[in-house]
Formats: structure tokens, sequence, C-alpha cells
């Protein structure tokens, strides 16, 4: 199953959910990857602002999964719909700037 995960502390809790559907415990599959008990803590809890690329891979690969890199599906916001009427020479709305 693919998920478009786009925050550290998604990818955290992604990795949480992989280890713990393995029957893992963090001090295991700590030594599994050589991270101690306490980094994967961190990590699996949104703790941590940085994460290296070398750790993750190890931590995916031990956990049998992969990183894929896609394009980020982006929805159409109010302010894209309000530029887009403007461009076109649409009737401004009640409070739009001038």
């Amino acid at each position: 199953m693919q998920q478009e995960l786009t925050a550290l502390s998604e990818l955290g809790r992604e990795v949480a959910r992989l280890r713990k559907a393995r029957g893992l415990t963090q001090r295991q599959l700590g030594e599994l990857t050589g991270l101690g008990q306490s980094t994967l803590a961190r990590f699996e809890t949104g703790a941590v602002s940085e994460f290296g690329a070398r750790k993750l891979l190890r931590l995916l690969e031990v956990l049998g999964h992969g990183l894929t890199v896609a394009p980020l599906r982006r929805g159409v916001t109010l302010d894209d719909v309000l530029e887009e009427r403007r461009r076109q020479g649409g009737t401004p709305l009640a409070g739009d700037a001038q």
C-alpha cells in the first residue's frame, strides 16, 4: 500500500506501524539497524527535526519496504480559484482587493 507522507512526523508514525506489524520492539529494530532505541522512539513520535537518509533507508530495508519519490498531489485552493477568476477578467468578489 502506497501512502503520501509529507512530514517527518508522518514518516515516523508509519515506521512505527510497520515495526509493530512485524512484531518488533524498538529495541529489536534498533539492534537490526544499528540505531538506538531512544533514537527510534524520538523518530516514531515526531520528536526529531532531522533524520538522516541512510538511517531511514536502513530502517525501511529491514522492515521490507522502500522509498518512492513522486510528485505531490496538490488540490485546488481558494486562492487558485480567485487568481484564475482575476486572469479571466471575472467580476471581483466582495472583499477582493482591487
